[in-house]
Parts: C-alpha cells; structure tokens; sequence
C-alpha cells in the first residue's frame, strides 16, 4: 500500500503543478513496485515535466515547507524532500530527456522502469493505477523478471547504471537480459569517471540485500570492482595454502556469500538470538546505510592486507602475520575514497582490525569475564558486527573440508560473546558505573586528571569480571591500587 502521506504530498504537487499549468508524469520505480506488488520500505516518486523542473522543485520546497536539493543542473534534475518526525519522502523531478516524454522514456536505464503515467491519471486510482504509457514493454519484462537496457548507448551515457543493473537484480530478483553484459563491458571504463557517492549509493544498497553475493560477483567478472576498490584486485591469484581452499580475493568474495546466508534470517544461532542479531544489523549508521550493509563491506575487505602479508616457510607453510593491520590501513584508504562517513569508516576499519578477535577467544577452554568485557570494550557497539564479520570470514575458510564438530564449537562461542551484548550488557559489557569521578577525587583527595580515568576503568573492569559488586568495594579497590603505586 502506498502510504497516505506520500499520496497527500503528491496532491500537493498536483496542486501545485495546475496552477503552474505544467503537466507532471509519474515515472520510473513507484510504478514498478506497485506492478510488481511490491512495497518498498521507502518509496522514492520520480516526476518527469518538460522542462523547467529545478525551478519548479526549488517553488514547491518554498510552498510546501520542504528542502531543495539539486542533483544535476546540466540534465534538469532535483529533490524535494519532506520530512516528519517519523517519516522522510523523496521527489525527484527531472526534465524530459528529449522533446517529448515517450522520447525520455526510451533514453531511461531500463525498460522496467521507462514507464509513466500523468500524475493527475495516478492520484485517481494511487493504489491500483491505471496502465502506463509503456512504449519499451516494460510490463513484459516485469512479467519475466529480466532488466533490459532502454537503448544500446545506455550504460554509456550514465556509467554509474552498471551497478544499478547489478542492485536491481539483487533488489528484485532479476536477471540480466543477454544484450546487457556487452554494453556493460564496453562501458566499463568510464566507472572512473563517475563521482564516488554514486557508485557507493549503490554498492550499500547491495550490501543492504540479502543477494549481495551474485552482485559482486558479476561486478567482479565485469572489471567493475577493480575500478570501485583496486586494492582487492591484488588479492587475485594469492594463493593461501592449506587451510584455505580458495585464493585471497576468492575468499573474500566468499565471505559476502556467507554473509547474505548469515544474516538472511540468522537462522543457524539459537532462537533468542535470532531477533536481536536482525534488528542490530537493521540499524542505520546514516541514512540508509544499514549495519547489515557495511558488515557485508567488511566481509568484502577483511583480508585485504594479505597480499602485502605474505611469506612461505621453508616447509612450504603460508602466513599472513600482521595482515589485519596492513589491512587496516588499507581500509583506511578504501572508506575515505569511498567518502564514507567518519562512524562508517571508524566501523569498517575496526572490523578488518579486529576480524581475528572473535576466532582467537573462540579456542579458548573458557571465555572469561574479562576477555568478554576487553573485547566489548575496544569494540563498543561494533562488537556485534566484529563477531559477524568473523563468523563469516570462518565459514568462507575451509568450505566443505571444516569439520562440524569445530564449527559447532565456534558457533558456541561466538554465541556466548553475541548473548552478553545482548542479554547481560550491565553485567559483563558494560556495567553501571558504581562511583562517579568526582566522587573517587573527594574520597582519595585527587586532582582532575588521567589518574582519575584510570581509576575508573580500573573499577569497571573489576566489576564486569564480578571482583566488585558496590561503591564500598570500589573505593576500596582505588585507595588500594593508588597506595601500591605511590
């Protein structure tokens, strides 16, 4: 169902758009979902007028309240964006792409989306429209689920539309049709050209599917993810010796396949899980960047420091020691070129970090109180992320050759570590604070400074490995620690 706000918005425009006397045509993805029955999570309109449509956005941001923002001045193309407390829409109006609208249809991405219909004809009937001016057959190839290119020149014209094909088909669940891997290869190229922000839109929105995996294997085979993150092209061919069964770029290829079969429904952890894990992993970092997206980009990367890593043993054997930090700095790189923001990056770095965090607790007999909380507490809320990221890294390992009593074991493990974040916080992750700092500097006559934050951290630890229980005994445990270091 189409959501009342956005049809009373865009009764306003209607409005709006009479007394301009400039007829507006809805185009493109609404349309598309509702053919397809298909709601998405949030729908974004796009209206197509002849001309005149950054003027036209810039008058409705000032009618309606709402913000203006430009897109392409050279094509005609903005966004009005109205948001509530709760809800945010977008509407993207654009300029026909030739003199008339079936011309702009056929100079679109896909078929599937070069449809329209007037806006005044969809307000009539919004949640069962009527058909649509639909010159490519894009309701046929609705019907048989495949992205046709508008023209041959289409990737050409707009390069950033390769990874589009790639997200519609994760999107939706679609095929490519047979005409579109030639255009792709012969446009490939000019990826390079396209602002990064593009491209990175697309990529997380990727990730953010539960078929990631097919996507960025098809930008692989194209040559498309070499352009986006050159550093993993030097993963290919890597070979890692036994304990792995595919090279370093396969591996992390394999990793986002485990991913989307990982977070699909996280169905191989126990069922109090389960809940949690997806809410977490739904999480937004920053407008539709999910969790869920970036750990999937993790995955993508985590090893992207071995190549530079490298070494064969006179035995024959393969290390990598010290990749996780080569590869940190790498990513470091890789989420400032992708313009990623600063708590994106911070969590993208810290889970090539730390990737191997989880499988070096996860051999221990016991995993203590203490592990539990140092762990959480260089990880903080990525902790969780840190864990998937590892657990998907683990099961892209050895493939068939892992031993299932191993990987029950590890799975327990990485279980214990996901329960305490998300059923005993107070208790082990982070507990409440017993003594506040001012209160430890009147007690022990202390001055303002680093000493009091290390008293503090003393005392949190302390209580989260369950040495501690009440203010008392964390005083106590200061006055201690400072008379032993006087």
């Amino acid at each position: 169902m189409i959501p009342q706000e956005l049809i009373h918005l865009l009764e306003r425009v209607q409005r709006e758009a009479l007394t301009r006397r400039m007829p507006c045509y809805i185009v493109g993805g609404l349309l598309r979902d509702q053919f397809l029955g298909r709601v998405a999570a949030r729908p974004n309109v796009d209206l197509a007028v002849a001309r005149g449509a950054m003027e036209f956005c810039r008058w409705l941001a000032e009618r309606l309240q709402g913000a203006f923002v430009p897109l392409d001045e050279t094509a005609g193309t903005a966004r009005l964006v109205i948001a509530t407390d709760d809800r945010r829409f977008d509407v993207d109006i654009s300029d026909f792409r030739g003199p008339t609208l079936e011309e702009d249809l056929r100079r679109r991405d896909f078929t599937i989306n070069a449809m329209a219909l007037p806006l005044e004809a969809w307000l009539r009937a919004p949640q069962s429209p009527p058909a649509p001016t639909d010159p490519l057959h894009g309701r046929e190839a609705l019907a048989r689920r495949e992205l046709v290119p508008c023209f041959p020149g289409t990737f050409e014209d707009d390069p950033v539309r390769i990874v589009r094909a790639f997200r519609f088909a994760a999107q939706l669940e679609f095929q490519l049709d047979r005409s579109a891997s030639p255009l792709m290869a012969a446009a490939v190229a000019k990826l390079s050209q396209v602002a990064v922000e593009r491209i990175v839109e697309e990529l997380l929105a990727i990730f953010h599917t539960d078929r990631a995996a097919p996507a960025v294997h098809g930008l692989n085979a194209l040559g498309a993810l070499d352009l986006i993150i050159p550093e993993l092209s030097l993963g290919r061919g890597v070979e890692q010796g036994g304990f792995h069964h595919l090279d370093v770029l396969g591996h992390q290829l394999e990793a986002v396949v485990q991913s989307d079969r990982i977070l699909l429904d996280c169905a191989e952890f126990s069922e109090p899980l389960r809940a949690p894990v997806m809410r977490y992993c739904a999480q937004e970092l920053s407008e539709r960047h999910s969790r869920k997206a970036l750990i999937k980009l993790s995955a993508l990367i985590h090893d992207v420091g071995k190549p530079a890593r490298r070494t064969v043993e006179p035995d024959g054997e393969v290390w990598f020691l010290g990749h996780e930090e080569t590869g940190a700095e790498l990513a470091a790189g890789i989420v400032q070129r992708l313009r990623l923001s600063n708590r994106e990056g911070d969590m993208v770095c810290k889970m090539v970090r730390h990737h191997l965090r989880p499988g070096f607790l996860s051999r221990e007999p016991q995993i203590t109180r203490r592990a539990m909380y140092r762990f959480f507490k260089d990880l903080g809320d990525d902790g969780p992320a840190c864990l998937l990221t590892w657990w998907a890294d683990r099961m892209a390992t050895r493939g068939p050759k892992s031993r299932l009593d191993q990987v029950d074991q590890q799975r327990a493990k990485l279980e214990e570590l996901l329960s305490a974040y998300f059923f005993r916080a107070q208790e082990v992750v982070k507990p409440p604070r017993l003594l506040g700092g001012n209160q430890l500097m009147a007690a022990l006559g202390l001055r303002p400074g680093p000493q009091v934050g290390e008293l503090l951290a003393l005392i949190e630890e302390a209580q989260a490995e369950g040495r501690i229980t009440s203010a008392e005994e964390a005083l106590a445990l200061a006055r201690q620690h400072v008379k032993a270091a006087s």
